[in-house]
């Protein structure tokens, strides 16, 4: 019986993840690229050099993103240099980050709510989300959930020593390529070292190797990221705003449960969850005080960096603290004594998650630009002249880089203007991308003489057909 139980367990298991990698290939290029996005592309180019490629990654990232970008010059010299090609690379972390949530709940907790754990993981919407964008957070919530998994194997101190120098050689092997990839991974690093403090103060635990390892990447860090590191520290002016009095009632679980219905659902399980179990998060030597750590300071180092320099917190940066959230209502549910209050949780967290997700997949509206559909309607008419509205001379660069690569612009066909040259054409396409010109797309002196003669206008794009008087 318990063997049948267990393979339909697997079944279960196994199915909950093909569920979520559907999810998360279903309409994966829905949306055109965003300006982040194209972004990417553009320092992601395989036809550059390694050194052109960290330049770039240099100057318009700061070195963050670093492993994402390298990454993804690869892929694109594997696969194609195209937009929507682009998008299966962070697709893939995105799936396999199911069945390492998954596990990762296991570690904590031996019950069924491990499934519970994966089927929260498959069907969220922001990482449904995130796992179809061509940027790195589904790469950070990949390395951060290994992270985890790995130092939750060193911590344990009933293991073969050879085991423990396998473990240790992955948490810093996936820990190290995740602060690489995004600076805020070393909240993660943070909360493992406090964690590990609280333990040796009140247990005498021996925390030598996990903290050897710890310390081990940060060295490594700090000799190989010193250049990118000094760009993210001289930022003086970033375009994140201070935080307000509103963050204290939902910290963007509005964002990441798709709702301020669904965010407030989540929110008031947790806190009832922690609240029930309090005397079993807050013993010591408990895995589940490690959570608790990280989850308090994803938001309170960033918060307190805001405050004293600059402002720095926004949800996708700790993307990584679904984890420790969607670990504690999974696991908490399932260990409630009070069967009817069990079933009441899973029931409003099921029904509404299904919801509010079906609306989000299968009644989805456009969120970003679109390009192709503009493009698409301007080949039907016979002027090809096209002139991109851009603030400067780099993203127009960038603009043209992504625009030459959809798959509606006809590079046979249409000739794009160069903002420097006298324009003497009778008849031109002004596309302007609302967002990077303030959602002015008035025309510049360039147009004086021009007449407006149509308009077409899709999401975040407005295209002005002009005429020579």
């Amino acid at each position: 019986m318990w063997k049948n139980n267990n393979q339909i367990n697997y079944i279960i298991f196994l199915a909950i993840i093909l569920a979520g990698a559907y999810l998360r290939i279903y309409q994966i290029n829905f949306d055109d690229y965003w300006f982040d996005e194209y972004v990417s592309f553009w320092i992601a180019d395989p036809n550059l050099s390694f050194s052109e490629t960290l330049k770039r990654s240099y100057d318009l990232d700061y070195g963050t993103n670093l492993l994402f970008n390298i990454s993804l010059k690869y892929f694109f010299k594997i696969f194609n240099y195209e937009p929507q090609i682009g998008r299966f690379f962070p697709a893939i972390f995105g799936i396999l980050s199911i069945p390492l949530v998954g596990y990762l709940s296991y570690q904590f907790d031996k019950s069924k709510s491990y499934l519970f754990t994966t089927f929260l993981i498959s069907i969220n919407w922001y990482l449904i989300s995130y796992s179809q964008e061509t940027r790195s957070f589904s790469l950070s919530f990949f390395l951060s959930v290994l992270s985890i998994i790995f130092f939750i194997k060193i911590y344990d101190q009933n293991i073969s020593k050879i085991n423990k120098f396998l473990y240790g050689f992955l948490y810093i092997f996936f820990s190290y390529l995740g602060v690489v990839n995004h600076i805020f991974i070393f909240i993660i690093l943070l909360a493992q070292f406090l964690f590990l403090l609280i333990i040796n103060y009140k247990n005498k635990k021996n925390i030598s190797f996990p903290s050897a390892c710890i310390f081990a990447i940060l060295i490594m860090y700090f000799i190989t990221m010193w250049q990118p590191l000094m760009l993210q520290v001289s930022i003086k002016n970033y375009w994140i705003s201070q935080i307000e009095i509103d963050f204290f009632i939902n910290y963007y679980f509005s964002r990441f449960f798709g709702s301020k219905i669904m965010g407030t659902i989540y929110l008031v399980t947790l806190i009832y969850l922690i609240f029930n179990f309090k005397n079993k998060v807050f013993i010591y030597s408990n895995k589940y005080l490690f959570l608790l750590t990280l989850l308090f300071l994803s938001y309170c180092l960033p918060i307190f960096y805001g405050f004293i320099f600059m402002p720095i917190l926004t949800d996708r940066y700790i993307i990584f603290v679904l984890i420790p959230i969607l670990l504690l209502i999974s696991i908490f549910t399932f260990n409630l004594e009070n069967i009817k209050i069990k079933k009441i949780i899973l029931f409003i967290i099921i029904v509404s998650t299904f919801s509010n997700n079906y609306l989000e997949i299968f009644k989805r509206e456009h969120s970003k630009p679109e390009f192709n559909k503009t493009f698409e309607n301007i080949s039907k008419t016979n002027f090809n002249y096209i002139y991109l509205k851009a603030s400067d001379g780099l993203n127009k660069n960038l603009l043209v880089n992504y625009i030459k690569s959809i798959k509606n612009f006809d590079n046979e066909k249409f000739i794009i203007l160069d903002s420097n040259e006298n324009i003497k054409q009778s008849d031109i396409w002004l596309v302007c991308y609302e967002a990077i010109n303030n959602f002015d797309c008035s025309p510049g002196k360039e147009f004086e003489s021009y007449s407006l003669k149509e308009k077409i206008n899709y999401h975040l794009i407005e295209a002005t057909l002009y005429s020579l008087h």
